[in-house]
């Protein structure tokens, strides 16, 4: 105990050092106005103690006395030109850096700047050319031994041209100081500590430990109001996802989801799950509807590997809904020492891009039968002509004749279809308006259904309406709705075709009497290759109609839309504008 100093020598010591701290930077802020004063020209002259004595120095020649000045101080200076390179150096930097001064003039000044304060240096000097400045970095002397230092740059306008002056501060001495004052405090902060102790003074204890509480709190409070804010954010974030977000345990037990998720697997909020067989909630399964088993889940796959996992799609069947196709990205938790955690999932519902994949699946299949269906038929009436054409037989070559036609005609509006079809993507439906009567479009479009005498058609409103359109594209559709209604509602005998005038536009509807469309699909019933019946067994057609009479409508700047109640018909409608 006798080596250890008293906290009355720690405290002495540490005002000692306080004061020459002081002193040192009241030399280097007056050193640094004197260089100001006489740059700016504000001194007539000054006076250098050489050695021999005080020696007076007009500023007749500024150049020389300010030279005599640069060798005098205890301070390092240099003149830079634009590159960077030194113009002129004083003896005290030649030190400094531990060179002759005359290795150390014309070279590059980054040359005596250590490597990591590179870029710190260059922006200095760049920021110098447009006014004063200064800051802290390292020269680096001969040796490669580093010296902390204070640059203070300013512009000189000499005759040779426009240079920056640097004065260099060597703060080796003030850093080792500072250095020692903070030991000082440090040992200071520890004899009060033991000098706290030693006297016991529980008062200053307990003011000095509500402090330091006060202080946690306090810390602690914006800690929790930071966090807070980030799970807010963050929150808001997952609430607003397209995407739904989960978090699984390690038994791939669902301990979170986010809205989109708790949508897409019919969960509510703090309800868990577990992706397995026996899950009551859902079954999992392929693509092509086959059970998953838990072990090919792509969750399970994640969590058994600890990789990362992207767009694996499965599909999930409900007790009471649709079947749902879910693109899976998922990936591990681990914690600080390496250990799985658990997992977080994103879902993403590809139902509709599945859809949309199996309709055209479909479609190809369906347009090949379709397209194949008259192909053969008519194949089989030209073999039979073919037979008969020594010993032609006038009744059944008309029949052959007749079939023959249909087969042609059936084959030629399939063609259309897929030739419209082709045209709509391509933006390619040309229209050909003109005026004309809704009487006389109407009495064309029902011709094939009055002459067969299956179907009374019934017309209603003002068929006297005339409307600027493309006749036979109107036509079309109203052909369309017809053979739907006969081909959708069998029994219905009476189909009512009624036209009726709005404001400025011409709404025109037709109504059966068949047995109606289920609500869940007159959503998709205008769409591309959408079929009412998707078995493909009952009903004939590409599932094209529709799609092809919505995209003539939307052309005249109309709209389309069904109305339909199960047990008693549907009416299809759409709208023209009068002009």
């Amino acid at each position: 105990m006798e080596n250890t100093k008293s906290y009355q020598d720690l405290l002495n010591e540490l005002k000692v050092l306080q004061l020459e701290m002081e002193e040192m930077r009241y030399r280097l802020e007056e050193a640094t106005d004197t260089i100001e004063a006489i740059r700016t020209g504000e001194v007539d002259a000054l006076i250098v103690n050489d050695g021999d004595g005080h020696q007076l120095y007009t500023l007749k020649n500024a150049d020389q006395t300010y030279r005599i000045f640069i060798e005098q101080m205890t301070e390092g200076a240099v003149t830079l030109n634009e590159t960077g390179q030194i113009l002129y150096s004083n003896s005290q930097f030649a030190q400094l850096i531990n060179l002759p001064l005359e290795k150390v003039t014309g070279k590059s000044f980054f040359k005596f700047i250590s490597e990591d304060c590179q870029e710190e240096c260059e922006s200095l000097i760049t920021k110098a050319w447009k006014g004063n400045t200064k800051g802290e970095l390292s020269l680096l002397t001969n040796n490669a031994h580093k010296i902390p230092a204070l640059l203070s740059l300013k512009t000189l306008d000499l005759e040779e041209g426009l240079s920056l002056s640097v004065i260099i501060t060597d703060l080796t001495e003030q850093k080792e100081t500072q250095q020692l004052l903070e030991q000082q405090n440090a040992e200071l902060e520890e004899a009060q500590e033991i000098a706290h102790n030693l006297n016991a003074n529980l008062e200053n204890t307990v003011k000095e430990r509500t402090r330091e509480l006060e202080l946690n709190i306090e810390q602690k409070t914006i800690i929790e109001e930071n966090l807070r804010g980030n799970q807010q954010r963050l929150q808001s974030i997952l609430d607003t996802m397209a995407e739904g977000v989960g978090i699984v345990e390690t038994d791939g037990k669902l301990i979170y989801a986010n809205p989109m998720a708790q949508t897409i697997f019919g969960i509510r909020e703090g309800e868990t799950g577990l992706f397995s067989a026996d899950n009551p909630k859902w079954q999992n399964l392929h693509i092509d509807g086959s059970p998953l088993l838990d072990q090919d889940h792509p969750m399970a796959i994640m969590l058994a590997t600890q990789k990362a996992i992207y767009d694996q799609e499965i599909s999930i069947q409900f007790p009471d809904k649709e079947r749902v196709y879910v693109s899976i990205n998922a990936a591990p938790l681990i914690d600080f020492n390496g250990k799985l955690n658990g997992g977080v999932v994103t879902f993403t519902d590809v139902t509709a891009r599945r859809k949309t994949i199996q309709q055209k699946d479909d479609f190809i299949s369906i347009a090949s039968h379709e397209l194949k269906t008259p192909v053969t038929s008519l194949k089989a009436s030209i073999q039979l002509l073919g037979r008969m054409k020594d010993n032609p037989s006038p009744l059944i070559l008309t029949k052959l004749i007749e079939q023959s036609g249909r087969s042609l005609e059936r084959l030629n509006n399939l063609i259309n279809d897929l030739l419209n079809v082709n045209r709509i993507t391509h933006g390619q439906l040309q229209l050909r308006k003109k005026e004309f009567f809704i009487s006389d479009m109407i009495n064309s479009s029902s011709h094939h259904l009055r002459t067969t005498g299956t179907h009374r058609i019934d017309l209603q409103g003002d068929l006297n309406l005339q409307i600027y359109a493309d006749e036979q594209r109107i036509d079309q559709v109203v052909v369309n709705f017809l053979n739907n209604a006969v081909k959708y509602a069998p029994n219905s005998t009476e189909i009512a075709i009624s036209a009726q005038k709005l404001v400025d536009h011409i709404k025109i509807s037709v109504k059966d009497n068949g047995p109606g469309i289920l609500p869940e699909k007159i959503p998709h019933l205008f769409d591309r290759y959408y079929r009412a019946d998707h078995s493909g067994t009952q009903f004939s057609g590409l599932g094209l109609g529709l799609y092809i009479s919505a995209e003539i409508i939307k052309r005249h700047g109309g709209e389309i839309g069904v109305n339909s109640e199960l047990g008693k018909g549907s009416t299809f409608w759409f709208t023209l504008p009068i002009k």
